[in-house]
């Protein structure tokens, strides 16, 4: 296996279609950390939803800063782990409730989440609440192609001239 390319921050907000703002809060309340690698643009863009994101029923004020709750970092978590999961298709999909996480790897794992049993008696998991839904897989199996076309930053010209070029030392 080759190894894992690290990326910088703004390729990261890149390769995720997000501000570098994201990014580096991120590392800051620990949610990344550096260097950084191709799953952390699956997590920063499940980060950028799930960190603004307020359950009906428990409400909080936008302007006070918060802590994770255990239902984020699950969720950050399991994104995480998505990418390196042999199990994960581009079908791949991360429900993220207040009290859970799962992950449905086919288009029959995600029919089971979605529907009530065979005789009716049962309700789906997701019945009755409110659930956030990320195409993961998706996002995963486009990950190379996004990757590929990020722009790589070239050192600046300057940096670049002084570092090929032997110095001279001038006579005194």
């Amino acid at each position: 296996m080759p190894p894992a390319a690290r990326l910088s921050a703004n390729a990261v907000a890149v390769a995720a279609g997000v501000d570098s703002n994201w990014v580096y809060r991120a590392v800051e309340i620990g949610v990344l950390s550096e260097p950084h690698f191709e799953a952390d643009v699956i997590v920063i863009r499940v980060y950028r939803v799930v960190s603004q994101f307020v359950w009906p029923d428990k409400p909080r004020q936008r302007s006070k800063k918060h802590a994770l709750d255990t239902w984020q970092l699950a969720a950050l978590h399991a994104a995480r782990d998505a990418v390196t999961d042999p199990a994960t298709t581009p079908a791949t999909t991360l429900w993220v409730m207040q009290d859970s996480v799962q992950v449905a790897h086919s288009r029959a794992d995600r029919a089971k989440l979605e529907s009530a049993s065979e005789d009716g008696t049962e309700p789906s998991p997701l019945d009755g609440q409110v659930a956030l839904r990320f195409p993961i897989g998706l996002w995963i199996d486009e990950l190379p192609a996004i990757l590929a076309k990020t722009p790589k930053r070239k050192p600046r010209r300057g940096v670049a001239a002084k570092s090929t070029t032997p110095r001279e030392s001038s006579p005194r």
